[in-house]
């Protein structure tokens, strides 16, 4: 597992990254935001330790584009401040857990395998494409963290395309999976396929479903 420390006081985070390597985790360093983004860009980490009080970009700003580029990567805060407004505020921002500093670094340990065992259970009830996020257990669609409201069978459609996102799917493939499974006596048209794709489009964005002409529908 690859975690990456982001922390401006030198002696915290090199005592968080000794910890985590002994304790078999591959630990890298961020010593301020930018640091951390750039790492972020290049390299896949399973988890981020962030310190939400750091100097000219605090963790709450970072949060905000973390997750606005549509990252779901955990994230366990550390703040020096224990006030409940705080940590709601944290929830808000999209962290998975926090720690009040001072806190035991055998805590910290405990925090990342929870969340990482969360994490395995959780990785395929969700599906991102871009910066779209399909929420299958709760039958949820978020774009940029913000819940798009759709109707059920707007939902399903985007669902069953996702699934098989890379796929083309035909119209009568959609129809039958989203309408004719649970209502078989209905006579529908691509029509009524039609609409609901077309009311997703202006939902969600243009080009996200895609029409492959003389097959069907497709999410790449």
């Amino acid at each position: 597992m690859k975690i990456l420390i982001i922390e401006d006081h030198p002696k915290i985070r090199e005592n968080i990254a000794k910890y985590l390597k002994i304790s078999g985790y591959l630990a890298e360093i961020a010593i301020n935001w930018q640091d951390a983004i750039e790492k972020i860009n290049i390299w896949d980490y399973d988890l981020l330790i962030l310190d939400i009080n750091m100097p000219i970009m605090n963790g709450r700003e970072f949060m905000s584009i973390l997750r606005w580029k549509s990252n779901f990567i955990p994230v366990i805060a550390l703040t020096s401040n224990s006030m409940l407004d705080d940590k709601v505020e944290m929830f808000n921002l999209w962290v998975d857990d926090y720690l009040t500093k001072p806190f035991e670094l055998k805590e910290l340990e405990l925090r990342i395998k929870s969340i990482l065992k969360r994490k395995d259970k959780e990785i395929d009830e969700r599906i991102n494409v871009w910066n779209i996020c399909i929420n299958i257990s709760k039958h949820k669609i978020l774009l940029n963290w913000e819940e798009i409201i759709l109707s059920n069978k707007e939902y399903l459609i985007i669902e069953f395309l996702a699934i098989n996102k890379w796929y083309t799917k035909s119209k009568i493939q959609i129809l039958e999976k989203v309408w004719w499974e649970q209502e078989q006596n209905l006579n529908l048209s691509s029509v009524t396929l039609e609409a609901h794709i077309s009311v997703l489009r202006k939902k969600l964005w243009k080009n996200f479903i895609k029409t492959i002409k003389g097959s069907g529908y497709i999410i790449e």
